[in-house]
């Protein structure tokens, strides 16, 4: 068309160069209100995104926090059950608490052979001596007899015959002594209504000598013993009171033989006396070996469980079944019990009795104020206060 018309090339439309410019200036100011919008919403989103950002890292530190603290709880209910669960190892079912047992018992069994053993080769003086306090009441009883012979008048037998005989040979003079021992012994065990121990069964001498020796050792390997008792029943405490093993077993050996030594050297010379002077001219005093050596034993080991009253009264207060004051309302009570169990251990007389039941007495007020110091009643109070 410009080919056809070319004079349309050089005709000038009026006012076209300043619409073009104008048309140019507003698109410009377009572009530049479009590159501030731009630049105004990038802004707003990048605040936006620093502001989530920000957000979140506080939200991170929050739930951060309540995973430490909940951390914190989970940490110490696992402390507090492996607390608990310390405290309590150790508790076993029916048929462990049975080998347990079995285990236990063979342990004794092969302490108290061992405690044997030393024993026997010892056991002839043993026995003498566990049949002294029956020997000194029967001489003593035999001493105030009517038609007693004192030592003197041995003592002045022995010279006139020691005398007499010098004049034949002083090998004759040297077996006077002999003699005048032998005639005392035997005029004190015929004459004067008392009596030796006998024995009617031929082994029976050997079997009360084994005896003897049995319950030597037992006494020899008693802290042993009660060790192994009081550790069959350690799985039912709780930890803090397992430490207790060791010194319960040592105070309940040291109470045993206690007890054991205040029949031997108290109640028996009393008591056996009180039975010898039944003996008459027409009534003979003749103890059986094996009958005395059971009453004896018997005696001994009654009165060392006895005087295991207050290790057992601890025991209880720390399982918390008796208190303290209980114990001590209930003294009157174990007063009377406590006659009742000397009328039944010791000779019938009151001396006996009193030497019986006093002791039971005293071990019982021990027993009390043991309670009162290591009961349980003092911990439940504290842990309420707390």
């Amino acid at each position: 068309m410009s080919d056809e018309f070319p004079w349309l090339k050089k005709v000038a439309v009026p006012g076209a160069e300043n619409d073009e410019a104008k048309a140019n200036d507003l698109e410009t100011a377009s572009n530049h209100k479009q590159q501030k919008s731009h630049e105004n919403s990038s802004g707003v989103a990048n605040a936006s995104e620093a502001l989530e950002t920000q957000s979140g890292h506080d939200f991170s530190e929050n739930d951060t926090e309540k995973k430490n603290v909940a951390g914190e709880d989970v940490a110490e209910d696992n402390a507090t059950e492996e607390h608990e669960t310390n405290e309590r190892e150790g508790r076993m079912g029916v048929l462990e608490h049975l080998q347990e047992f079995r285990k236990c018992l063979t342990r004794m069994v092969l302490a108290v052979v061992l405690g044997f053993l030393p024993c026997y080769a010892v056991a002839a003086k043993l026995f003498t001596i566990l049949m002294q306090p029956m020997n000194d009441a029967m001489s003593k009883v035999s001493a105030q007899a009517s038609i007693a012979l004192t030592p003197d008048f041995f003592k002045v037998l022995e010279s006139a015959i020691a005398n007499i005989l010098l004049e034949k040979g002083e090998q004759y003079a040297e077996q006077t002594a002999l003699f005048v021992a032998s005639l005392q012994s035997v005029l004190q065990n015929t004459g004067l209504g008392q009596s030796r121990f006998i024995y009617t069964y031929p082994p029976e001498a050997f079997f009360a000598e084994v005896k003897v020796a049995f319950v030597a050792g037992f006494f020899l390997v008693s802290p042993y013993l009660f060790f192994q008792l009081w550790k069959f029943v350690a799985p039912g405490l709780y930890a803090h009171e397992r430490r207790w093993i060791w010194p319960i077993a040592f105070l309940s050996a040291l109470f045993f033989v206690t007890g054991a030594c205040f029949g031997y050297f108290v109640v028996f010379p009393v008591g056996f006396e009180f039975f010898a002077q039944f003996s008459t001219e027409s009534i003979s005093f003749m103890p059986k070996l094996s009958e005395y050596l059971g009453f004896a034993l018997k005696l001994l080991i009654a009165f060392g469980v006895a005087f295991e009253l207050p290790v057992f009264l601890f025991f209880l207060a720390r399982m918390g079944i008796v208190t303290g004051q209980g114990l001590l309302r209930k003294g009157k009570y174990f007063v009377l019990v406590a006659f009742i169990i000397g009328a039944i251990l010791t000779p019938p007389d009151p001396v006996s009795q009193s030497l019986m039941a006093g002791p039971l007495i005293l071990l019982y007020a021990l027993g009390v104020a043991v309670a009162f110091l290591f009961g349980k009643k003092k911990k439940t109070l504290n842990k309420t206060e707390s």
